[in-house]
């Protein structure tokens, strides 16, 4: 069994390592994406002003940009027959303002995970001051292990948030601005082939 997994996992790097990225002439990574119709490019709910990709859409890009780094630039190159030139331009903006929406709310993720970080590391070294006092001036070890217990837990959990899942959140920001600086191109399908 074992020799089986190796000889997978050697196989499938073998497999990433033949799956170049293809890049256009300014070194971006290309993802391609076709179009066969696109009654769904865009989201049902969003026919206001300011339209935005549908979910299938978004699905697709994001997956599509997994193999990528967080910051490498992309060009969207999207092969349609069914595109017309108009819309064209509302599908860029929709594609943007899809990207944009998601970078505003995870720069607000950003800034409550700084605040909440930083009140739970206060709270946990004010308990810890508090379990100091009380283990050497009213010498009560329960109750001197319980502020201890949790001023460790508060304490862990800021580190947890501020260091942790802000990593997560700065990489999900850096994907959002790789598809608000994307280079889109519109091409036939017959330039699949």
């Amino acid at each position: 069994m074992i020799r089986s997994i190796k000889e997978l996992r050697h196989a499938m790097d073998a497999r990433a390592k033949s799956d170049e990225i293809e890049r256009d002439e300014e070194g971006r990574a290309i993802i391609e994406m076709t179009v066969l119709r696109d009654e769904d490019f865009l989201s049902d709910f969003s026919a206001g002003a300011r339209p935005v990709i549908g979910a299938e859409v978004a699905e697709y890009l994001n997956e599509s940009a997994l193999p990528l780094l967080p910051k490498e630039p992309v060009c969207l190159k999207i092969y349609s027959d069914c595109i017309s030139e108009e819309e064209q331009s509302v599908y860029n903006a929709a594609l943007m303002e899809y990207y944009a929406r998601h970078y505003k709310e995870n720069r607000i993720a950003l800034k409550r995970n700084a605040a909440v970080s930083v009140v739970m590391a206060v709270v946990g070294l004010v308990a810890l001051a508090v379990t100091l006092f009380v283990s050497f001036f009213w010498k009560l070890p329960v109750l001197s292990e319980a502020l201890d217990i949790f001023a460790w837990v508060f304490i862990w959990e800021a580190v947890d948030l501020f260091f942790l899942e802000r990593a997560v959140l700065r990489m999900r920001r850096n994907s959002c601005l790789r598809f608000l600086d994307a280079k889109i191109v519109y091409l036939s399908r017959a330039k699949t082939a």
